[in-house]
C-alpha cells in the first residue's frame, strides 16, 4: 500500500512538472543566466511598459487575475498586492549604487556584469543598452499612470534623489563617470533614458522607436 501511494505521489509530481516547465514564453531561468542574453525580447519602450504591466493581468506569466486598464495601466482592484511593472530610473539607480557600496563591488571594475561581481547579484547587460521607465516629462508614456514611471524636465539638474543620474557638473555631478563610465547622455532631444550600455553607470537616450531590451520589478506589499 504504501509504494502505491508513493508511485502515486511521484506520478503527481511528475505531471505538476511539466505543467509548469511547460508554459509558453518562460524564460525566467534564461534570464537569470549571464551568458542567454539572447533570450531577452527586444521591443519599444511604450511597448514594454505595457506588454510587463500585463504580466499581472488574466492570462499574464504569473498566473494572477488582476484587470489592467489599457491606457493608464493601473489595476482594477490591486487585490493580489502585488504591483509588476517596467523598471522605473529610481529603481535602476538603485541596484546600479548598491553596486558600488560595501554590499556589492567596490572595485571601480569597469567590466562588472553583475551588481556582486559575481553570480550572487543582479546580472546586467552591458552589452547593450537597456530601456528603463524614465524620460522627459511630456514625452514619454502618453497617458500611462505616472506611478509606473519618472519624469523628468527638459534640463539636467532634474535628477532625482537615488536614480545615478547627473551630468558630473558642480551643481548636479550625480553619479556620472563612476566606475568608470564613459556614457552619461541627457539631451532633450531624445525623450527616453537607456541605461547601462558598457559599464553599470552608463545612461543615455533614445527616441523611442529603438528594440532594445528592459526589465520588470515586482513590488510586493501594501502601499506600493
Amino acid at each position: 500500500m504504501k509504494k502505491s501511494i508513493k508511485a502515486i505521489l511521484i506520478i503527481i509530481l511528475i505531471i505538476i512538472l511539466q505543467i509548469l516547465f511547460n508554459v509558453k514564453e518562460v524564460n525566467a531561468g534564461l534570464q537569470s543566466n549571464p551568458n542567454t542574453n539572447s533570450a531577452c525580447k527586444k521591443n519599444t519602450p511604450a511597448n514594454w511598459i505595457k506588454d510587463i504591466r500585463k504580466v499581472e493581468a488574466t492570462g499574464g506569466a504569473m498566473g494572477f487575475s488582476e484587470i489592467i486598464n489599457d491606457g493608464t495601466l493601473q489595476a482594477t482592484s490591486e487585490s493580489n498586492g502585488i504591483d509588476i511593472h517596467m523598471m522605473k530610473s529610481t529603481e535602476y539607480g538603485a541596484i546600479a549604487i548598491l553596486s558600488a557600496s560595501g554590499y556589492g563591488n567596490s572595485s571601480n571594475d569597469n567590466v562588472l556584469t553583475t551588481t556582486t561581481g559575481n553570480k550572487t547579484g543582479v546580472i546586467m547587460n552591458i552589452n547593450n543598452w537597456e530601456w528603463i521607465a524614465g524620460g522627459l516629462s511630456g514625452s514619454i508614456f502618453s497617458g500611462v499612470s505616472k506611478r509606473y514611471y519618472d519624469a523628468y524636465s527638459g534640463n539636467n539638474s532634474s535628477a532625482k534623489v537615488g536614480d545615478a543620474l547627473g551630468n558630473g557638473s558642480t551643481s548636479n555631478p550625480g553619479c556620472a563617470g563612476w566606475h568608470q563610465a564613459s556614457n552619461h547622455d541627457w539631451t532633450s532631444s531624445y525623450p527616453y533614458f537607456v541605461r547601462g550600455k558598457g559599464v553599470i553607470f552608463s545612461y543615455g537616450v533614445g527616441i523611442g522607436n529603438e528594440n532594445w531590451c528592459a526589465r520588470g520589478v515586482a513590488v510586493i506589499g501594501d502601499g506600493f
